[in-house]
């Protein structure tokens, strides 16, 4: 399924997702500014994409996971699609995803012709810097227009306030670092690539940074005291989603704590 969602005459949000009883399992956000995209929302969405990509001039892509690049391949072959370094591998020979992943999502398929993404950019009379945002994913960058204060955070900023889950690649510390540094920016709005835009959302980022910090802070010192990871877990009494065994691995509480007591910014 797909929606529209307006900011101003110049940049749409393009909401894509799988339905579920009518309703969307969960959206993920690629954005239309003037003749550009910002990612391409997730497979299972590309054929109502379809119709939105006319007069689209180029694809930029913030990282590599599904529910960012699934509708790459419905642009013509002749619009160029711009990548991270790290990102552009992935493009082009995706990882199969279970079957969880292809229910939520939808599988990628892969993009032959991708190009490298460059330090900066424009589109009409704006202006954008492109900023690493490595922790989520090593591969992943943010879109910075300083004159009208947006940023395009990717996955920057974690959808929930209070983060208890983590890929087995996630370097938590990192993420951490990275909503400080998006923090430091002089900012109005962030446009969330699940959320929506969020203005003035210096508090909405804090909140995850202290979040996160303070799980750190428990978790360290709990790991001084010779608890094991298990242990953390059962003290910190978080709880597996419902769906956490049909990630098949993906997805685990452990990665959080492991991630929090030895990985480095």
């Amino acid at each position: 399924m797909l929606e529209l969602e307006p900011f101003d005459d110049v940049v749409t949000g393009v909401k894509t997702a799988t339905a579920q009883g009518g309703k969307a399992i969960m959206w993920a956000y690629s954005y239309r500014v003037d003749n550009v995209f910002f990612d391409a929302g997730c497979a299972n969405a590309k054929e109502e994409l379809r119709s939105h990509i006319k007069g689209i001039e180029r694809l930029l892509v913030t990282h590599s996971h599904e529910d960012h690049v699934g509708g790459c391949s419905v642009l013509n072959p002749d619009i160029p699609i711009l990548a991270p370094a790290l990102a552009i591998p992935v493009l082009k020979s995706p990882p199969n995803l279970n079957e969880f992943f292809q229910y939520v999502w939808g599988q990628p398929e892969p993009i032959e012709d991708v190009e490298l993404m460059p330090s900066q950019f424009s589109v009409g009379d704006l202006e954008f810097e492109v900023i690493p945002l490595p922790g989520h994913s090593q591969d992943m960058v943010g879109f910075y227009e300083a004159h009208n204060r947006w940023f395009f955070s990717a996955d920057g900023v974690p959808l929930p306030s209070k983060k208890r889950l983590a890929m087995d690649d996630e370097n938590v510390p990192q993420a951490i670092a990275t909503m400080e540094r998006i923090l430091e920016l002089d900012l109005d709005v962030l446009f969330d690539f699940h959320r929506g835009p969020i203005r003035d959302p210096q508090q909405h980022i804090q909140t995850r940074i202290d979040f996160l910090k303070g799980v750190q802070n428990q978790v360290c010192e709990l790991h001084k005291e010779g608890k094991t990871i298990e242990e953390i877990q059962s003290i910190l009494n978080f709880k597996p989603p419902w769906y956490m065994d049909l990630t098949e691995g993906r997805f685990g509480i452990d990665y959080l704590i492991r991630s929090l007591i030895f990985d480095r910014p």
